[in-house]
């Protein structure tokens, strides 16, 4: 029973260890707002919890839903809630919606912390920082935005002389970042729709194809010699529709490429992604075009260096390939 005592004052001690090292900076530069006081959030600094399975010995995360019990009281109450975060790895594999239930704090205030763009994120083993209030994040003015949620959340609110911004408002730096904090605000209509339909439709459609050749290291059909296959190839009757797999715009439309073909290149999320669509029989639309997820783009072909009917598709993040596979959420091999 001292033993437990002990460790209990120990835990609390350490939190208030890491509500000191939280530097509050006087700033009159975020959003134009004089007199602002600008918190300084650095990870290092943040009590971690190491599991978020509850049992008597886990008293961080006892202490953490303490306090968002405390801090849901006081805003109903009309006073200021405790201002502490937490840090937590996902190494116990919870999907975004488990984690969200289980810390009882709103989507939309994990996902814009986090950069987490869409409900069906994959945040297995992701470094996640728990704040004890909701709210929505929104980067400052002059941040770029990581993701399109970003983009619309700045767009939204930023950019429209929204009154929202003039009053009640809280500002941090975490991890060298500058947010805006709409305490206890939630998504709209429009942006929790966007935020649950942001993953990626199949460029074809699901039982119309096979993946005829992976991603990765493959002997080329053509040379013989080893080479890396950026993309997954998706074998299919010619003339199958192919559809954009997020909205975007048009980068470039190539005709007779030697090795592609016809080829349709999308940008979304203001150029950060990009999805290709090669060896197509024809395309259905032109360079700086915008597209919306599920519009069709062209037709399944065989032109360029096609041993069959086939879609080569692929997807680039920062201009890097990534397994489409996993992106698209195919089941396995």
């Amino acid at each position: 029973m001292k033993k437990s005592f002990f460790i209990f004052l120990l835990c609390n001690l350490f939190f208030l260890t890491a509500q000191t090292d939280t530097k509050i900076i006087e700033t009159t530069q975020i959003q134009n707002q004089e007199n602002s006081k600008l918190i300084e959030i650095k990870k290092e600094n943040l009590p971690t919890i190491e599991s978020l399975l509850p049992s008597r010995s886990n008293l961080v995360f006892k202490e953490y839903q303490s306090i968002i019990e405390s801090n849901s009281k006081a805003l109903r109450a009309g006073r200021e809630p405790e201002i502490i975060f937490f840090l937590y790895k996902n190494t116990e594999k919870f999907t975004f919606q488990a984690l969200a239930a289980r810390c009882c704090i709103t989507q939309e205030t994990l996902a814009t912390l986090n950069q987490i763009d869409n409900g069906q994120q994959d945040i297995k083993n992701k470094e996640l920082i728990l704040p004890a209030v909701n709210g929505i994040f929104i980067p400052s003015s002059e941040e770029k935005t990581l993701n399109s949620l970003e983009t619309l959340l700045q767009e939204n609110y930023l950019k429209t002389g929204n009154q929202i911004l003039t009053k009640n408002n809280f500002y941090y730096n975490i991890n060298g970042r500058n947010y805006i904090f709409l305490q206890d605000k939630r998504f709209s209509s429009i942006e929790r729709a966007y935020f649950l339909d942001s993953a990626l439709q199949l460029p074809l459609d699901k039982n119309a194809f096979w993946v005829s050749s992976e991603f990765g290291k493959r002997k080329n059909p053509f040379s013989q010699k080893e080479k890396n296959h950026n993309g997954i190839d998706l074998a299919a009757p010619e003339g199958t529709p192919v559809y954009a797999i997020k909205d975007g715009a048009v980068y470039v439309c190539v005709p007779n490429d030697n090795e592609f073909g016809n080829y349709v290149i999308l940008s979304h999320d203001t150029g950060k992604t990009t999805s290709v669509y090669a060896h197509l029989q024809s395309y259905t639309v032109e360079q700086y075009q915008t597209v919306k997820k599920g519009e069709i783009i062209g037709y399944v072909g065989q032109t360029g260096m096609a041993t069959g009917p086939h879609l080569h598709f692929e997807i680039r993040q920062g201009g890097k390939p990534e397994n489409p596979r996993q992106k698209l959420k195919l089941d396995e091999k």
